[in-house]
């Protein structure tokens, strides 16, 4: 071989191991790069869920991503919107409607959904001192129809009558509510007796599905059913380190400002808030709001709103509606021993709030999203 011949050949190979370096040098980038890259925020939004509007707002590597887990959010909530509901039938599935419908008669066959469910609200009637009963549906559907009738003709609103509220408050005794977890069946011993689950059911189902969605890896999103907020993980923007949930202004739609009370930031918990600016109707200039308390068998009175913070969404939501109710020092004892926060907002704007508030409130603490402490 030539002399020549043979250093063309050597450069012939020496370029062929150049360019397989600069191949491999290429791809590792790119694999870097696809390692690295920031997830991208999206949104979805859904209606028909336990009645109200929900969106779920979140960041995933790519939209089928997030597509997917937003799905199985809706599916699952879906289906406690249908397990749950007091009010409508469904084919082939028996609900709360049809435990209710058959008060006094006989035990209903129910999905092992109800039977976590109902124990938990259980639980919730002690918890919060006796105040949230689920067994008040007596009560709470005969306000829910003055209140429906007195929305579609203002002019004729009116209360109900003391001693039909009595009467109906005979048939909310809890331990007339009989879960039979071996046989999985719920019974309601009164023949006049009903389920309301409306201070718990929304905030509760939150909780199962955004912890069942971080399960299957959604590692990012704020599920916000109905204004019940649950966080999980933190925003993967690459600048925040905590979700920033916006606490509304009780009084907006009467004159007041149009726009948040405060901010708080958190991850990996749920912020709840029970007002009588939600669902309410006016009889002589009074507002009536639909938050009854279990011992006036009227609604509740003194505060405009109160909003909870706790690890645990369906807590957050059964507490709300007890600090709602109670008075404010009994509130800050049942959020000390559940490890929960508060903000307390008066109908003359007076604000108080829990010790532990200010460490993540933006308007009383000065907190940011920023903050890393």
């Amino acid at each position: 071989m030539h002399h020549k011949e043979q250093i063309i050949i050597n450069l012939f190979g020496l370029l062929r191991r150049l360019l397989f370096f600069i191949i491999c040098i290429t791809f590792m980038l790119i694999c870097t790069a696809c390692g690295t890259a920031r997830p991208q925020k999206f949104q979805a939004e859904f209606d028909g869920l336990f009645d109200t509007h929900a969106e779920i707002v979140g960041y995933a590597v790519n939209k089928a991503e997030f597509i997917r887990h937003a799905q199985e959010i809706y599916d699952e909530l879906m289906v406690y919107s249908k397990l749950f509901d007091i009010y409508n039938n469904y084919e082939n599935m028996n609900n709360l409607k049809t435990v209710n419908d058959n008060a006094g008669i006989a035990p209903v066959a129910v999905d092992e959904k109800i039977i976590a469910f109902l124990k938990f609200c259980a639980d919730a009637y002690y918890n919060t001192d006796h105040t949230v009963n689920i067994a008040m549906g007596s009560v709470l559907s005969i306000w829910h129809d003055f209140r429906e009738a007195g929305t579609a003709d203002p002019a004729g609103a009116s209360l109900p009558g003391m001693g039909e509220l009595q009467a109906a408050a005979l048939n909310m005794d809890i331990d007339n509510l009989i879960i039979d977890g071996a046989n999985k069946t719920v019974y309601l011993r009164n023949k006049g007796m009903s389920l309301d689950v409306g201070a718990i059911a929304k905030g509760y189902a939150a909780g199962i599905a955004a912890a069942d969605a971080k399960a299957a890896g959604m590692a990012s999103a704020l599920l916000d059913i109905g204004g019940n907020v649950v966080a999980v993980g933190k925003p993967l923007d690459g600048e925040r380190d905590r979700w920033g949930v916006g606490i509304q202004d009780p009084r907006a739609d009467a004159g007041g400002s149009t726009g948040i009370i405060d901010t708080v930031f958190v991850n990996d918990c749920a912020v709840v808030t029970s007002g009588d600016y939600q669902r309410f109707y006016t009889v002589g200039n009074v507002r009536y709001n639909h938050i009854i308390d279990p011992q006036t068998l009227m609604p509740a009175r003194k505060y405009a709103s109160v909003t909870v913070i706790a690890a645990d969404s369906g807590l957050a939501d059964e507490l709300s509606t007890a600090l709602f109710i109670m008075d404010e020092p009994q509130g800050r004892e049942v959020c000390m021993r559940n490890n929960a926060e508060a903000i307390w907002v008066y109908p003359d704007g007076a604000v108080s709030y829990t010790d532990g508030y200010k460490a993540i409130s933006k308007t009383y603490g000065g907190y940011s999203a920023v903050d890393t402490g």
